[in-house]
């Protein structure tokens, strides 16, 4: 494996990163620009392109933290994989939540997969191929994007709770491609799922694959969700943990679908989601320090009578 990275800052604080990559003699040039100065408040994210297939760049939305130009040090990385069924759905609905994981000190990325109505592709096979590759890029490059390897998280709703689980349990050959060289793991270390939709093909389907050694996971769904049961996420909790895995299952009661998203800054459950997930990450040693959830004025935290816990 050759793989050639150029790094560099300007005084504006712009970052250019050109790399080739040659794989089992598969080379694919891949391009990222800075446009812009860093954006201190991140509202606007940069851009980094992890893959280039059937002549179409993917990319991933990045937010990075205050202090990532001038830091020597790695950070900790999580990737954000969006809902809406494999078909349709907009990354951008994950901004929110990566706005807060960099202010909390971690480069937080929302994916821009392929989807089966924009691209015509067969999903989720397609799309479970584009998680994994999100996640060997990372890592093929953390020296460059200054990514701690061992401090990696996915997560993602609805659809993309399938594709996050499914780069860490999901081991058919078939779902990988050959982008990236293989020895390199896109096994996360951690997991969060908000009602992860595992309605699909038995072999793309996580929950049919339940093994022990499984990266420390927290789920959210809905008591109320037509479309992911209460107690589907309930049995896919204990089964996680019946096969010696760390999990935690919390249902916000009466609840629908996609109840935690940020989209609406009132939504009392997506601080508390954010406020949860920190806490179980500094449980598992990706995160220090206490959570950084700041609520707007008249947005109360919830009530214990609201939430169940398993």
């Amino acid at each position: 494996m050759r793989n050639t990275c150029i790094l560099k800052y300007n005084q504006l604080t712009l970052l250019s990163l050109v790399c080739l990559f040659t794989f089992n003699n598969h080379t694919s040039a891949i391009s990222l620009e800075r446009a812009k100065p860093v954006d201190i408040s991140n509202e606007n994210p940069t851009e980094w392109v992890f893959k280039q297939v059937d002549g179409k760049e993917l990319k991933m939305s990045v937010f990075l933290p205050d202090n990532y130009a001038d830091s020597e040090r790695e950070f900790p990385c999580i990737l954000f994989f969006h809902g809406g069924g494999w078909k349709g759905g907009k990354h951008s609905w994950h901004f929110p939540d990566c706005r807060y994981w960099s202010k909390r000190g971690v480069v937080a990325v929302s994916v821009d997969y392929r989807l089966k109505d924009r691209d015509s592709v067969e999903v989720p096979l397609e799309c479970v191929k584009d998680a994994k590759s999100a996640v060997r890029f990372l890592r093929a490059n953390a020296n460059e994007l200054k990514i701690d390897t061992e401090k990696i998280v996915c997560a993602g709703a609805s659809a993309g709770g399938q594709l996050a689980a499914a780069t860490a349990m999901i081991t058919d050959p078939k779902s990988n491609d050959d982008v990236y060289n293989l020895s390199i793991s896109c096994i996360p270390n951690g997991l969060i799922l908000y009602n992860p939709y595992f309605k699909c093909e038995e072999w793309l389907s996580p929950k049919h694959h339940i093994v022990e050694g499984l990266p420390p996971t927290i789920i959210f769904s809905g008591g109320a969700d037509p479309v992911v049961l209460e107690q589907e996420m309930v049995d896919f909790n204990n089964s996680v943990k019946q096969a010696g895995n760390i999990s935690e299952l919390y249902i916000g009661k009466n609840r629908r679908h996609g109840f935690c998203i940020g989209i609406k800054k009132t939504n009392r459950f997506f601080y508390w989601s954010l406020e949860l997930a920190d806490q179980f990450l500094s449980k598992q040693g990706i995160l220090s320090g206490k959570p950084m959830v700041e609520r707007p004025d008249g947005v109360l935290p919830l009530k214990e009578e609201e939430f169940s816990r398993y």
